[in-house]
């Protein structure tokens, strides 16, 4: 993974924003936080990568 902090934070605001529409379901900040690096964990452990779109290669 190119930037571990960046792709956690990405994650985390992702699911932030995911619960903010379900008011009956929420989660905070910090739990959001233990999830992301939870996800980018189990993804590493997988063999997965996550790094940065080459502009060169064009829209996917």
């Amino acid at each position: 993974m190119d930037d571990l902090h960046q792709v956690n934070t990405i994650i985390a605001t992702t699911i932030c924003a995911f619960f903010k529409g379900h008011p009956d379901a929420q989660i905070g900040t910090e739990e959001a936080k233990l999830l992301a690096k939870q996800i980018t964990q189990a993804l590493e452990q997988a063999g997965l990568e996550i790094s940065a779109a080459n502009p060169a290669k064009g829209p996917h």
